[in-house]
C-alpha cells in the first residue's frame, strides 16, 4: 500500500519499522495542494498533520485514494464531507491528550492574571525588581465559565476544581455526569458569559461556531472578566474582543489561536499588551506528539486490515456546536 506522511520530523524510523512492507512517502514539513496532488499520486492512505489542508480538489485529483488520516482531533482543514461523498474514509485521533490543551489554557489564564510576561520583561529588560506594577487576581473562589465541555472542557472543569474555582458550563449537549461528579450547573450562554470571571473557550470551528463570541458576547462578559481561546481562532470576533480590551471592560485576553495563523499581522490582538498570544502550541508536548503518532500508526494498520476506527462520521460533520458536543 502507498501510503503518504506529512510533518513527520523525528518519526521517520518509527514509520519505516510500523509498515515495512508498504510503500512510505514521509515529508518532514506539510504539503500545499499542488505539492500533496503530485506527491500522493497513486495512494491509497494520507496521514497529514494540521498544516496540511485537503480540500476537495486535491480529494478530486487523487481517484485512488481510500483514507484520509489527520493526527488531530479537528478535521477544519479536510473537506470531510466531499471526502465521504466520494467513498473516502475520514479518520482523526480524537483523544491524544485533551489534558494537554486545558493545561494550557490555565498556563494563559495564571499568565493574564498575574502578569507573568510584562513582570518578566520587566526584571529582564528594565533590571527593575519591583512588584508594585503587577498587582493580579486570585483564582480560589472565582468563577470558570466553560464554553464546551467536550473532553477537553472537561479537562478545564476537573482542573478548575483542583484550584477551589466554582464552575458554570454551556454547552448543547451536556454532560449531566460530569455535572453531578463536579458539581457544576449548565447555563444559556449570556448567562455563563455574565455571571463568570473568568471564561475558557473549548468547542470546535464550525458554521455556527464562527464568531460565536462576538461582539454582543462579549458584551454579556462580567467586566475586568479574562477571555481564554485555546479552540480555534475564528471562534472570536478578534476585532470585538480587541475593542473589549482596549476599553478596559476586560482585563485581559489569552489566546493559543488566531483567525489567521498564517499571517499574524492581519490580527487585531497583536500589539495589545493585554494579549497573551501562543502559537497554537496547547497541544505541543512530547507526549502528546508520541501518542498522535502511534493512534496513527494503529489506526491505518487496522485499516489494512479491514477494521475502520476513529472514523470521522458523516452525522457529526453535518452538525454543529448547538446540535453536537464538541471534539
Amino acid at each position: 500500500m502507498r501510503i503518504v506522511f506529512t510533518e513527520v520530523q523525528g518519526y521517520r524510523e518509527k514509520l519505516r519499522e510500523a509498515f515495512p512492507s508498504d510503500d512510505l512517502v514521509l515529508f518532514d514539513g506539510p504539503l500545499d495542494g499542488e505539492e500533496l496532488v503530485s506527491e500522493a499520486k497513486g495512494a491509497e492512505v494520507i496521514s497529514v498533520f494540521k498544516r496540511t489542508p485537503i480540500r476537495a480538489g486535491e480529494i478530486d485529483l487523487l481517484p485512488g485514494l481510500r483514507m484520509i488520516n489527520t493526527r488531530t482531533a479537528g478535521f477544519d482543514h479536510i473537506d470531510a464531507g466531499h471526502a465521504l461523498d466520494r467513498g473516502i474514509a475520514v479518520t482523526n485521533i480524537p483523544d491524544y491528550g485533551p489534558h494537554a490543551i486545558a493545561e494550557h489554557a490555565f498556563c494563559l489564564l495564571l499568565a493574564c492574571a498575574r502578569h507573568v510576561i510584562p513582570a518578566d520583561r520587566s526584571v529582564k529588560a528594565d533590571r527593575k525588581f519591583d512588584f508594585e506594577p503587577f498587582r493580579g487576581l486570585d483564582l480560589k473562589g472565582k468563577t470558570l465559565g466553560v464554553v464546551g465541555t467536550g473532553r477537553i472542557g472537561a479537562e478545564a472543569v476537573r482542573i478548575a476544581k483542583g484550584f477551589d474555582m466554582k464552575v458554570i458550563a454551556f454547552d448543547i449537549y451536556q454532560n449531566e455526569k460530569l455535572a453531578r461528579d463536579y458539581g457544576f450547573e449548565y447555563l444559556p450562554l449570556e448567562e455563563v458569559l455574565e455571571r463568570s470571571d473568568f471564561v475558557t473557550v473549548h468547542v470546535p470551528l464550525t458554521p455556527d461556531t464562527e464568531g460565536l463570541i462576538d461582539r454582543s458576547a462579549l458584551r454579556h462578559m462580567k467586566e475586568g472578566s479574562i477571555l481564554i481561546n485555546t479552540a480555534r481562532g475564528k471562534v472570536v470576533d478578534e476585532r470585538a474582543l480587541r475593542e473589549a480590551l482596549d476599553s478596559g471592560r476586560l482585563y485581559a485576553a489569552g489566546v493559543d489561536v488566531i483567525a489567521d495563523e498564517d499571517d499574524p499581522e492581519r490580527s487585531p490582538l497583536i500589539g495589545s499588551n493585554k494579549v497573551i498570544v501562543t502559537p497554537h502550541i496547547a497541544f505541543y508536548t512530547e507526549e502528546t506528539m508520541d501518542r498522535m503518532i502511534d493512534e496513527a500508526v494503529q489506526t491505518i494498520q487496522g485499516f489494512k486490515e479491514g477494521r475502520l476506527a476513529n472514523e470521522v462520521p458523516r452525522e457529526y460533520i453535518k452538525r454543529t456546536v448547538r446540535t453536537a458536543p464538541q471534539d
